[in-house]
């Protein structure tokens, strides 16, 4: 009977550790997922900090055009900032041997380029000849919210429900704003800026996770480059009245604002993911109100500061819920 049980009883301890084996085994692969999840929704720092810089650049836009609209037509300047940024950015592809978009890639480049290259560079300028550089800074703080927005359809991020009480509250606050707080009435062409910024950020987001952030900037520059150079050349003979402020203000905007900061912008959104980089910008309304002051003398109200905070508390919210 001892012979006869034992290989029953040796067969049953057998099946009974390949049984903890295989649970342990289970238990071990559940928790690597895990922890690999928390990875990828832990935040990014290195990310976090392109973006930082990226506002930091961006913040300076409005008062520059500002200056370079003392110079310069808006159409000049949509112009010459695609123009000289897509120069820039041949010489950089050529020197880098960066390789080619994909045909889905280059869709993206170019629906994303309709807001970064023509929309926004043209809309900003044409805004600020019928608004301040102050009452700008305080309308472009909608910008965090509506890129969070267009991501959930972009790029599939998914926002539960305090998210939206925070983002409709925060639309409320802005439309409100307009309502009450400005001595001007809302131009059209400052909702094409809004519009055209947020689709740009989301959408040349969403390219940058593949592409690259810079390689994303660089290419769409490029794409436009030939749009940008018939622009210019349509109106070279009268839209410019050059004076050296206007001239270095431009050259910001071209090169900076157009160009490098989008580098940081766009590596930032691939790293960090597009909803939590576009939450940066809250900052930017802040940065642009001081440099506003700064820059061009310009007074800052207590109310304006007031309806920042409380538009910013309420994106803030919204990324606290997400």
């Amino acid at each position: 009977m001892d012979l006869l049980t034992r290989p029953t009883l040796s067969t049953a301890s057998s099946s009974r550790e390949r049984a903890l084996t295989h649970k342990d085994a289970g238990t071990i692969k559940m928790r690597r997922m895990a922890e690999h999840a928390i990875n990828i929704d832990a935040p990014n720092y290195k990310g976090i900090a392109k973006g930082f810089v990226a506002v930091v650049l961006f913040s300076l836009t409005v008062p520059m055009t500002k200056i370079a609209l003392t110079g310069f037509s808006p159409e000049a300047i949509a112009a010459v900032r695609v123009l000289l940024a897509g120069v820039f950015s041949l010489f950089l592809i050529g020197k880098l041997s960066s390789r080619l978009p994909t045909l889905r890639e280059t869709g993206g480049l170019l629906v994303a380029g309709l807001g970064i290259c023509i929309g926004f560079p043209y809309g900003i300028s044409v805004a600020l000849q019928q608004t301040s550089a102050v009452e700008m800074g305080v309308a472009l703080s909608a910008l965090p919210l509506l890129t969070a927005i267009l991501a959930v359809f972009v790029a599939k991020e998914r926002h539960n429900v305090g998210f939206w009480i925070s983002a409709f509250a925060g639309f409320a606050l802005l439309s409100h704003y307009f309502t009450n707080g400005l001595s001007v009435d809302l131009p059209a062409s400052l909702l094409l800026t809004l519009a055209s910024a947020s689709f740009g950020y989301a959408i040349g987001g969403h390219v940058a996770k593949t592409l690259g952030g810079w390689q994303t900037i660089c290419w769409m520059m490029i794409l436009y480059l030939p749009v940008s150079g018939l622009i210019f050349g349509y109106y070279a003979m009268d839209g410019f009245s050059w004076n050296l402020e206007a001239g270095l203000a431009l050259i910001y905007l071209a090169l900076i604002s157009q160009w490098l900061g989008f580098h940081f912008w766009y590596d930032g959104m691939a790293q960090a993911g597009i909803g939590r980089i576009s939450q940066l910008q809250l900052l930017q309304p802040f940065l642009t109100l001081i440099f506003a002051a700064l820059l061009l003398g310009e007074a800052l109200e207590l109310s304006q500061l007031t309806y920042v905070l409380l538009i910013a508390a309420a994106v803030f919210g919204a990324l606290k819920f997400r």
